[in-house]
């Protein structure tokens, strides 16, 4: 005589469904955490960038992306010679250049190199052509910090330049940056694979 397994089949679809039920319901939590985690880290930690233009060539390329550190500036202040992520002084996108000048710097360009507080600065990071260092060259806009007569930096802000100097819009154009301006600090490329490393 058989048994009658129906009943039984239908209780252990019903506990398929309320599985299934439960199995989707937690992925579906694990993924809107897992968003939140990665806006909360974007918002206050680490952000990615892509850069996009040629400005700091050589050592950043177009299309490379960097990795941008948003709280090591809460404990301690920015250095010369750190890449920053910025908002500029008029309406566009966050750029990405070098500073150059602290708040209080004279900074004055001669013979095509950089000058600060009197001394020429070491700038290894700017871009070569032909085996030589390109020259950091004046604005021709009037503006003070055009840089075709020394220039003080004024308390609070920075002077930043892009590592291709004769192809980067920077405080050469618009002026000095506000520590408040500053989105963060570049500290390392993640893509493309082959340029995996840090930004120098």
């Amino acid at each position: 005589m058989g048994t009658d397994t129906r009943s039984g089949n239908r209780r252990n679809g019903k506990g398929r469904k309320a599985s299934t039920g439960r199995t989707v319901m937690e992925y579906v939590v694990l993924a809107v955490v897992a968003v939140a985690v990665a806006l909360l880290i974007q918002a206050f930690l680490v952000k990615p960038y892509r850069i996009p233009s040629a400005s700091m060539e050589n050592t950043l390329l177009i299309g490379d992306r960097v990795l941008v550190d948003r709280i090591s500036w809460r404990f301690s202040q920015p250095a010369r010679g750190d890449i920053v992520v910025f908002h500029p002084p008029f309406a566009g996108p966050v750029l990405i250049k070098r500073i150059i000048g602290l708040p209080g710097d004279e900074i004055s360009l001669s013979g095509g190199f950089v000058y600060i507080n009197g001394s020429r600065l070491n700038e290894p990071y700017v871009r070569r052509v032909n085996g030589r260092q390109e020259p950091s060259e004046p604005f021709t806009n009037g503006l003070p910090w055009a840089l075709q007569k020394p220039f003080k930096v004024p308390a609070g802000s920075y002077f930043l330049m892009g590592d291709n100097r004769t192809d980067s819009g920077d405080s050469r154009e618009f002026g000095p940056i506000a520590r408040a301006q500053f989105v963060g600090r570049a500290f390392a490329r993640y893509w493309p694979p082959g340029r995996i490393g840090g930004t120098g």
